[in-house]
């Protein structure tokens, strides 16, 4: 049940967390400097109960996944990002490289589980080419055309624009044509250039980033967008992120979900600089984001970054998706995240065991405000 208006005024400690209680009460949208009183307020209590009331208000008691299976076409990139365990180079061990027809058998070899969507994201790979994707959609689209397909990041079709000499709208028409439904959130890191280049120094500029959500919102694509934390970024850092992603919001309103993404320090080279990372407090940061996106509905828990136990507390902190079976994703379990068998009846019982109602949805839904899962 939503906490009374008064009730939740009377609850602050301070003033100023009453000033913010009632901006949020009222609709009003907090500053940047609203953002970074709530990540360093000592009254986290406090914090988690304004996240938790602006998470009902906005979004219900509903808690959102997907039964997702995950194409990895390559992990060969020419980037060398040193926040990535993921890439590799050729000749390298651990490299690998999916033909469309062995991303075939792999779809084929999983519809069995009642798949909502397909999620593609790969390395940036000269083979990876517009012809391979389009090979790829339409072997998927033929065996299921109700499959959606969220594919790949603004770092991506950046790469297949230069890659083909055409623009990142003829690029998106073309996947379009071919089943293309929407984008995932990947390759923001955090939207501050200084904190970028430390992370990720040949992807391209925070600008650019937006800028090609931009041109996909435009489209009719819509997408998510994330934020890393915990590397070598500071909270002003990650706040002014969240002010920039909802400045975009404000203006094409095709963001569905926001996802935290606490950075993992296994397998990568910034990882081994261990005196220059600076954890973050999850649960804040998950609070934070509720409140400062007041026009991003969606707040997604990556359980397999985070732990099931710590991925349902957060569902107390703002969080209202709780991702997806994600079968075979592999980005996430080679930084160290978790590798653990999920089914949709697991899914639904670990949200109703939080006292929320779980829906299945697929990136493809557009009843609502429904996340891309």
């Amino acid at each position: 049940m939503p906490v009374a208006t008064d009730t939740l005024i009377e609850a602050m400690p301070t003033e100023r967390l009453k000033t913010i209680a009632n901006a949020v009460i009222e609709g009003k949208r907090l500053s940047h400097d609203d953002g970074l009183y709530l990540y360093h307020s000592e009254h986290a209590e406090a914090v988690r109960q304004l996240a938790d009331y602006a998470r009902q208000r906005q979004v219900g008691d509903t808690v959102y996944f997907a039964t997702t299976l995950y194409i990895h076409p390559t992990n060969l990139c020419e980037l060398s990002c040193p926040m990535c365990s993921y890439y590799a180079k050729p000749g390298w061990d651990t490299a690998w490289f999916l033909t469309p027809e062995q991303a075939e058998e792999k779809v084929r070899a999983h519809l069995d589980r009642n798949l909502t969507e397909i999620h593609v994201v790969g390395g940036l790979w000269r083979d990876c080419n517009l012809d391979y994707y389009q090979d790829l959609f339409t072997r998927i689209k033929k065996l299921d055309p109700r499959l959606h397909i969220k594919a790949m990041t603004p770092v991506e079709y950046d790469f297949l624009a230069k890659l083909h000499g055409i623009s990142v709208e003829e690029v998106f028409e073309r996947m379009i044509s071919w089943g293309l439904g929407s984008l995932p959130g990947g390759g923001a890191e955090v939207l501050v250039e200084e904190i970028r280049k430390a992370l990720a120094p040949q992807k391209i500029t925070s600008d650019e980033y937006l800028a090609i959500h931009r041109i996909a919102h435009r489209m009719g694509l819509p997408s998510n967008v994330t934020m890393l934390f915990g590397s070598v970024e500071e909270p002003e850092h990650l706040v002014t992120h969240m002010c920039r992603v909802r400045e975009l919001q404000d203006d094409t309103r095709g963001f569905r979900t926001f996802v935290p993404l606490k950075y993992h320090e296994e397998n990568n080279a910034l990882g081994k600089r261990k005196k220059r990372l600076k954890p973050k407090d999850v649960n804040r940061v998950f609070a934070v984001s509720r409140l400062m996106l007041d026009n991003i509905p969606n707040l997604k828990v990556l359980w397999n970054y985070l732990g099931v136990a710590e991925a349902q507390e957060l569902l107390r902190w703002g969080g209202n998706d709780l991702s997806s079976t994600n079968l075979d994703e592999k980005i996430i379990v080679m930084a160290g995240g978790l590798s653990i068998k999920m089914t949709k009846e697991t899914m639904s019982q670990l949200i109703t065991e939080a006292g929320r109602i779980p829906q299945e949805v697929h990136s493809g839904y557009n009843g609502g405000e429904a996340p891309i899962c």
